[in-house]
This record gives structure tokens, sequence and C-alpha cells, in this order.
């Protein structure tokens, strides 16, 4: 499965904008705090809740980095649509998908693509959360593996044209 994923993201890497801090540093953040809020969930804590403040806000948080993340790639959309995009159409129509993808995501760009396959895997995230009213330990460490996983090839992906310091 990671090296069909590898090389649907080759294909992307060529595709990706230049770099934009923006979002390196908004997904490093989003890195850091779901780091924080997976290891609360798995040690117990009210993070574990789906109903708690903290889970809730966590959520929020999220959905709404990832919305103005995509929206911002929109904005910039790279001339050729990404070649793993029906990848997420597949991905979108899953049970435990939340996200409902723009009407003109056939040309979406490999920035958005990244990006909405990150939000899939908050879905799932978040899925795991709601259908059971908490997550227990081992649902909050793979879901929060796979969410960090997905997190950091965004920000690699994004990195690809950062200039040197």
């Amino acid at each position: 499965m990671w090296l069909a994923f590898g090389v649907m993201m080759a294909g992307c890497t060529s595709l990706v904008g230049p770099y934009d801090a923006t979002f390196d540093q908004s997904l490093n953040k989003l890195s850091e705090d779901t780091a924080k809020f997976i290891a609360a969930a798995e040690a117990g804590g009210l993070a574990r809740e789906s109903k708690a403040s903290e889970t809730v806000a966590y959520y929020a948080a999220t959905y709404n980095v990832l919305d103005r993340l995509a929206e911002r790639a929109r904005l910039q959309r790279r001339s050729l649509p990404c070649p793993s995009n029906a990848a997420i159409v597949s991905a979108a129509a899953e049970p435990t998908s939340a996200t409902t993808l723009p009407p003109d995501f056939a040309s979406a760009d490999c920035r958005e693509n990244i990006l909405y396959s990150v939000r899939l895997n908050v879905d799932q995230l978040h899925y795991f959360h709601s259908s059971g009213g908490a997550l227990s330990g081992p649902e909050a460490r793979t879901a929060g593996l796979s969410l960090q996983k997905s997190i950091m090839g965004a920000i690699m992906s994004f990195q690809i044209d950062k200039p040197d310091s």
C-alpha cells in the first residue's frame, strides 16, 4: 500500500507549485497539535471522548486550517490536474469520510490533492472518535499514526521548492 502511495505522490512532486511558507508553517503547526491531541487520547485524557471540548476544538481548528489551505491552493492552482485525483475521489466516497470534494476537484492540482488526503485521514480519526463515543488507545495510535504520516507527506511535498536558508 505504501509503495502505491509513494508512486502516486512521485507523480505529484513535479506538479506542486513554488514554495509557500504558509503551507509549510501551517502544516508543521497542525502536526504538533495532532501529536499532542493523539498523545492525550492515547493516555486516556479528555481528548479520547468524542464530545469533550478539547476534541471538538481540535477537529474545528484542524478542519478550519485544512479548508483555508485548500482554498489557498485552489487560488494558486497549476494548469495540470494531479494524476492521483481519482484515488482521492474514491477515498472520499468511503463511509469513514465526511469530506465533500468541490465540484471542480477533477481540475485540482497536487497541492489540493495532498491537502484533501490529509483531510480524509482526519475524517477517519473523527469517524473512529464519533462511532464509539470515545477512542480506544489502539484506535488513537493507529488512526493518529496514519494522520501524522499524511501530514508529514504533505510537509515534504510542500518543501520541495523551499529555498536554501
